[in-house]
């Protein structure tokens, strides 16, 4: 065959270009067994308009079970949407009529749970009382509450109890909130009592500061304990984070431990540290006389744990730590005013007999 020229045909033999047309007008009567058991052609079928269009279905908002079929009638759940977003709350809205939950599209007087994600207890309290005046007189308030109820209950299959941390109510109203007070930039001018307002927020505040120092985090064993020092040195209890405005030493971390004691009353990340074993092992080999953040980590690292299990290997210890070991107990105890005051006059008896006159001062925290 030369280059350029077209095919040549055999004698007799069809062309399969001149074979297309007759396929595609084969192609385009495709027939189909109808439900009368004959065979139409399509472009007859749609002629005749027998084939309607096929629409899509719409998916709705999820149905709210009514009372009577809910396994919980008491329970009455609203899932507030500001911050959760509209696809979260219909997958959680699903989620809870599956488990036999009651989930109720509007807010309204039978709401007995109110559940929001994200949101502050200042900014629960507002959208309450903007929601008040469509609930009738008498007719008490919902709880506010946090989405780890909400995920707590799917998980247990029931409601579980509401407790403190659940619920996003502020103890103040805003309106009665202390306005924030003025303090001295370092510790060494500001007095700071030994019985203070503030000793649930500073003593938490001090834990996450010495679990710092344990891990040899000292930019954060410091951060905390400055916070914790302020804290102990205000003229009146905290009770809202906006009293902490313009005082210093209050970082972001240290705020939001304060928030959430002042909120729930306990702090998840705090909680989780003094029930770890590495802060009680730590704490517990540093309270030995001679023994240090180094050592006690080593012997964390060994696997050592107890004093007993310290004084099964006598031969690693010094000498000092020996006597604090032995003397464990009594050097942790803390000691009375009245053993105080006796050790006091002998000391100045003998002080007496080498310098007449000379006069003996209590130091340390019972002078403070």
């Amino acid at each position: 065959m030369g280059r350029g020229l077209p095919p040549r045909e055999e004698p007799g033999a069809t062309s399969l270009f001149s074979r297309l047309p007759p396929l595609a007008s084969a192609f385009r009567r495709l027939s189909f067994c109808s439900p009368a058991g004959f065979s139409v052609s399509r472009g007859a079928e749609a002629r005749a308009g027998m084939l309607p269009r096929r629409r899509r279905a719409r998916v709705g908002p999820p149905e709210a079970a009514p009372s009577s079929a809910a396994r919980f009638p008491g329970v009455a759940i609203y899932l507030a949407e500001p911050r959760m977003g509209r696809s979260r709350r219909a997958f959680l809205t699903r989620l809870a009529l599956s488990k036999g939950f009651r989930v109720l599209d509007a807010y309204s007087p039978e709401v007995t749970h109110v559940v929001m994600e994200g949101t502050s207890a200042e900014e629960a309290i507002s959208w309450q009382e903007h929601r008040t005046p469509s609930l009738p007189p008498g007719c008490s308030h919902p709880a506010l509450l946090d989405v780890s109820w909400f995920t707590e209950s799917m998980a247990a299959g029931q409601p579980v109890p509401v407790e403190r941390r659940h619920r996003l109510e502020v103890a103040v109203p805003r309106e009665e909130l202390p306005s924030p007070v003025w303090m001295l930039p370092y510790a060494c001018q500001r007095p700071t009592p030994l019985t203070h307002h503030n000793a649930s927020l500073s003593e938490a505040l001090e834990t996450l500061a010495e679990a710092a120092d344990f891990d040899g985090s000292k930019g954060r064993h410091v951060s905390f304990c400055r916070a914790a020092s302020v804290l102990k040195a205000l003229p009146s209890p905290v009770t809202a984070l906006s009293q902490l405005q313009g005082l210093p030493h209050f970082g972001e971390h240290s705020r939001r431990v304060i928030q959430e004691l002042l909120e729930h009353g306990v702090c998840e990340e705090v909680e989780r540290v003094r029930l770890s074993e590495r802060y009680q092992t730590m704490k517990l080999f540093t309270q030995i006389f001679g023994v240090g953040v180094r050592t006690a980590d080593q012997w964390y690292q060994e696997g050592l744990r107890t004093l007993d299990d310290l004084r099964e290997q006598p031969q690693r210890l010094t000498k000092q730590q020996k006597a604090g070991l032995q003397h464990y107990q009594d050097l942790s105890a803390l000691i009375l005013r009245s053993e105080v005051e006796a050790l006091q006059q002998v000391v100045e008896a003998a002080v007496g007999q080498v310098l007449p006159g000379a006069t003996v001062t209590l130091a340390g925290g019972f002078r403070r």
